[in-house]
């Protein structure tokens, strides 16, 4: 019995070591950042807004950072009917979710913001949103009708849109 205590005592340790060292050896998720950019947003016709950026995630902590012009996937990780992850998935077809967000300038003037959502899970998603827009200061809340399963939504508001923020995103019914 004395020999066998250090003996599993060792085992213990080298166990430790080399789960350790494999846990070393796996790359961690990184955060994959939107490269520095200055968003340009017509307000009308005549007129522009421009903000520089620095890095921003396009996910991080769960949270979804879109600006004009964006256009990826997110791969979800569901268990249990709830979601455990959000990654930024770049390309699209192997995306559980894909997102584009565009502005378009109607013909009376009026700048239009379109974001597209495409679920290709087999549950239906809930979606918070935030946004920030031009010369306001403060975020505002904004609304996003849940997606089911294999499904398109269309967003849309009738202004220019800094950032939207996608959030609390969940599987519903």
């Amino acid at each position: 019995m004395k020999t066998i205590l250090p003996l599993l005592l060792l085992l213990a340790s080298a166990g430790a070591t080399f789960a350790a060292e494999d846990a070393a050896q796996k790359p961690a998720d990184e955060t994959i950042f939107h490269e520095p950019f200055t968003l340009k947003l017509h307000v009308d016709k005549e007129h522009f807004y421009e903000e520089r950026f620095g890095r921003i995630p396009f996910v991080h902590n769960g949270d979804v950072y879109l600006f004009k012009g964006d256009e990826f996937g997110l791969a979800l990780e569901i268990q249990d009917n709830s979601i455990r992850t959000i990654q930024y998935q770049p390309d699209v077809k192997k995306a559980d979710v894909t997102l584009k967000f565009t502005q378009e300038l109607q013909p009376d003037g009026t700048a239009m913001m379109l974001l597209h959502i495409h679920n290709n899970t087999q549950q239906t998603l809930n979606v918070d949103a935030l946004m920030t827009v031009p010369d306001r200061k403060g975020i505002a809340k904004t609304s996003i009708l849940p997606i089911g399963p294999g499904l398109s939504g269309f967003e849309s508001w009738p202004h220019p849109i800094v950032q939207l923020v996608l959030r609390n995103i969940r599987v519903g019914k």
